[in-house]
C-alpha cells in the first residue's frame, strides 16, 4: 500500500462513521462539530465523488490489462 494510502483509507472512514452516527446516534457530537455539519457532508460527497471515480479507473485499467480472448 502507498503511503499515503493509509491517510486516505482513514479520512474515508471518518466520513463514513460520521455518515452513519448521523443517521442513528450512537455517539453524541459535539457541539462544535455539529456547527460544520453542512461542510462535513459537503466534503463526504465529495470523497464519496472522487472514490466512485478512483473505483472506476481501477476497473477500466484493470480490464484494459486482461488480453483479448
Amino acid at each position: 500500500m502507498q503511503k499515503g494510502g493509509i491517510l486516505w483509507f482513514i479520512v474515508y472512514l471518518v466520513f463514513g462513521i460520521y455518515f452513519i452516527n448521523s443517521s442513528f446516534n450512537f455517539i453524541k457530537i459535539p457541539e462544535v462539530i455539529s456547527n460544520f455539519n453542512q461542510w462535513i457532508i459537503l466534503l463526504g460527497g465529495v470523497l464519496i465523488l472522487l472514490g466512485g471515480i478512483n473505483h472506476f479507473r481501477a476497473i477500466r485499467n484493470k480490464n484494459k490489462s486482461r488480453p483479448s480472448s
